[in-house]
């Protein structure tokens, strides 16, 4: 998918290459932790948490860049990136101490990232996020739907 991506950016409109530009990223750094964890499950036979988690906290963020970027050409603010970047990260950070720092305190911690969690997705199928991709319909509708 990066290859395809970084390939054939100059192929999309102007408008839409740094989000291409930006799928690409997302899914290279995720190809790139996943053969690493892939790897370390190999050698050492036990999840590779931290990793996982210092993925999503790059990914995750990346993939609300994502979705105001698509959706900056129907108007969107930067609040609602910060929103949904903010959102994500409390996300993380909150599933990541439920995971590993407070195991025994795992079901609230759990419970404040799926909070977080969803935020987002009040955002992209409810909130701001919707109602401007709706409004503004063709291609930005579409890419905000896929």
């Amino acid at each position: 998918a990066s290859a395809f991506f970084f390939l054939s950016l100059s192929q999309f409109d102007k408008k839409w290459r740094t989000s291409v530009l930006v799928s690409g990223l997302i899914t290279f750094i995720a190809a790139v932790h996943y053969f690493y964890m892939r790897d370390y499950w190999a050698t050492f036979g036990e999840s590779p948490t931290f990793f996982r988690y210092v993925d999503w906290v790059l990914t995750v963020p990346l993939m609300c860049l994502e979705f105001y970027l698509i959706l900056k050409v129907a108007g969107a603010k930067q609040s609602l990136l910060w929103k949904m970047i903010i959102y994500s990260l409390i996300m993380l950070v909150t599933g990541y101490f439920g995971e590993v720092v407070d195991p025994s305190n795992a079901a609230l911690w759990g419970f404040a990232s799926g909070v977080a969690y969803f935020l987002i997705v009040y955002e992209i199928w409810i909130g701001e996020a919707a109602k401007l991709a709706k409004a503004a319909g063709g291609n930005t509708l579409a890419a905000h739907k896929i």
